[in-house]
């Protein structure tokens, strides 16, 4: 019986020690995080993406890497709507997140957030160049023209970038992602990768010839209404015109 009891209580012993090494190890992961900047509605893909992201006033270290922007999380949507493209403050704890299309990423899940005052600018003699990458994160594109070439109305491809360094869109047929490299005007997109269902001849081949085209991409201009890409290979650049924000075509 002392032999059973005491069996026991080291079984009963292991289990708590292991119990607190897991809290213990919980607590040590959950990093709080503060952060300033403009909050940005983005397009969430299938579902995946919160839907919401921080342009930070200054890029912060997280995972060891540079980073210009944060994806954010919080139930408190209608708070998130009221505070849209004003700068804030917000507070919460990092975690990471894999989704198919958006791959690993890491999310700020907010436990504050608030209106905040800026209390930097950048200088008047700034190059544009330096801030339009970060113009592009959220935006959606419809492609107009394909390097000279018409495009099929019905089946228009499209370009998004729903958070810094990541690329998606519809290439015609299929859903394509993958990663994208801004530094001033020049950018890079891929390798890309996509879903594989099977539409009509002319989809395919409109679908290929952007896919190859965007993967050869080396630099880019925008404004408000247009986007051009210019392509390896392509006399003329890829045109894009702005996709309509889905908050304001909403009744």
């Amino acid at each position: 019986m002392r032999i059973a009891r005491l069996c026991t209580g080291l079984i009963l012993g292991m289990l708590c020690l292991g119990t607190l090494c897991l809290c213990l190890s919980a607590e040590m992961s959950a990093q709080e995080m503060t952060v300033t900047g403009q909050l940005t509605r983005v397009m969430a893909i299938g579902g995946e993406s919160t839907g919401w992201t921080i342009q930070l006033d200054s890029e912060a270290t997280i995972d060891g890497k540079q980073v210009p922007s944060i994806e954010v999380d919080s139930r408190k949507t209608k708070k998130l709507e009221k505070l849209e493209n004003k700068h804030v403050e917000a507070t919460g704890l990092l975690s990471h997140r894999h989704g198919v299309e958006t791959g690993e990423r890491t999310i700020l899940a907010l436990s504050s957030i608030k209106e905040a005052q800026v209390t930097a600018q950048a200088p008047a003699n700034q190059a544009p160049a330096q801030t339009a990458p970060v113009s592009l994160v959220g935006s959606e594109w419809l492609l107009e023209d394909l390097g000279g070439q018409g495009v099929i109305d019905t089946i228009q491809p499209t370009l998004t970038f729903p958070e810094a360094g990541r690329v998606a869109g519809n290439g015609s047929c299929n859903r394509f992602f993958g990663p994208a490299e801004m530094s001033g005007n020049t950018i890079k997109l891929g390798p890309l990768a996509s879903s594989r269902m099977a539409c009509p001849e002319a989809a395919m081949n409109q679908e290929k010839k952007y896919l190859d085209a965007l993967q050869t991409a080396e630099r880019f201009e925008q404004n408000d209404a247009d986007l051009l890409i210019y392509c390896k290979g392509f006399e003329k650049p890829l045109r894009f015109t702005r996709k309509p924000n889905r908050s304001s075509t909403a009744p």
